[in-house]
């Protein structure tokens, strides 16, 4: 399946939380399948793109990241559903961010990007469905960062989302996930290329090779590194030096490649943003807000995902199905890939994805 990233340019200034206004705001999207069918919207991963399924090229090594879930007679068929897939306010990706041109100035944002929050980045994708004429949402999905919007949205427009699915999430953001969001930022602020966020364009470059290397040991779950850096090593006098080596080589193998174009003010604004989650903030009361939630729910969680524990979930699914038997559905998805299989075991997300929907 060959996609393209799209723009559109929001009709109205969008306004924060905090009340600052972002005139000319963009969205960036893709947009598969069946243009009259049922609308699914899926959203992404907190330092990731919009770029959820097939390839921009022939040529490109790697689909989007739930190709396994997305087209063609999969989970989420492209041959029955209108399928839209947007890029996050503050990301770093094509929407308005800290890299977006301020009008006023004519000069990138850089810092004095608005500060944002995770119902910001809800409201921002609402203005988004409006304009391109969605009135309700038959699904809306995503993992990680993704599956707290496709949550927060089901709460702040419960009439406009038909079912969510919510992969590697919880009702609010957990307090180890939020400790390694700060030690990021910190990182990011402490470069000496930082200046303040008024550095020129990827110089921090210290700080991003440092938190890349701690979201592959905190991303991925230790049982998946000993089994690529540990367990191929034969016993012997060196075993141990052997096995440091591969470790290393596993945290700095395609680094650069992998920090290139990332941008430290799109992390900071992003990150504390994530850390803003709760689906009682807007109400006063975590248990209140959730049970705004009145559309079916499907929770999967990862056993060995560290930012999302699956009690979390399991927590969450109480609340719902407390005041409404079976609204909620959790499924603990076994894998060595920590809080990474969101992405990494699209199949066995496809398939709980499938079960759920023809049970609705």
């Amino acid at each position: 399946m060959i996609v393209k990233s799209q723009v559109l340019k929001l009709s109205e200034p969008f306004i924060t939380e905090k009340g600052d206004a972002l005139n000319e705001a963009v969205v960036a999207y893709e947009e598969y399948g069946n243009v009259d069918g049922p609308v699914v919207f899926i959203t992404h991963g907190g330092l990731s793109s919009h770029h959820a399924a097939g390839r921009y090229s022939p040529q490109d090594p790697l689909p989007g990241f739930w190709d396994d879930i997305i087209g063609p007679g999969k989970a989420i068929d492209t041959d029955n559903f209108r399928v839209l897939s947007a890029n996050s306010l503050g990301s770093m990706y094509g929407s308005s961010s800290p890299l977006s041109v301020n009008p006023h100035t004519g000069r990138h944002y850089g810092p004095e990007f608005p500060e944002i929050t995770l119902i910001d980045m809800v409201r921002f994708y609402k203005a988004f469905l409006d304009q391109m004429g969605v009135s309700k949402l038959f699904l809306m999905a995503g993992p990680s960062m993704g599956s707290l919007q496709a949550l927060q949205m089901a709460a702040l427009y419960p009439d406009f989302v038909g079912t969510a699915v919510a992969v590697a999430t919880a009702g609010r953001m957990t307090p180890y996930g939020m400790g390694i969001h700060h030690f990021m930022i910190n990182a990011l602020q402490m470069d000496p290329e930082f200046n303040e966020g008024m550095y020129e364009t990827g110089t921090p470059k210290l700080a991003l090779r440092l938190i890349q290397q701690v979201a592959r040991l905190y991303y991925i779950h230790e049982s998946f590194v000993k089994e690529r850096c540990w367990d191929s090593v034969a016993e012997g006098r060196d075993a141990q030096e052997k096995r440091s080596l591969k470790v290393k080589e596993y945290l700095q193998t395609g680094i650069e490649e992998q920090i290139e174009g990332r941008d430290p003010n799109c992390y900071i604004r992003v990150l504390n943003a994530i850390n803003s989650y709760d689906l009682g903030r807007d109400v006063g009361d975590y248990q209140k807000g959730v049970r705004r939630i009145r559309c079916p729910v499907l929770l999967i969680n990862i056993s060995t995902d560290s930012e999302f524990p699956p009690y979390w979930a399991e927590e969450l699914a109480d609340i719902l199905n407390k005041r409404n038997p079976d609204q909620a559905q959790v499924k603990i998805l076994e894998s060595a890939w920590g809080h990474m299989g969101c992405v990494q075991e699209g199949r066995a997300i496809g398939r709980y994805i499938s079960e759920f929907l023809t049970t609705r």
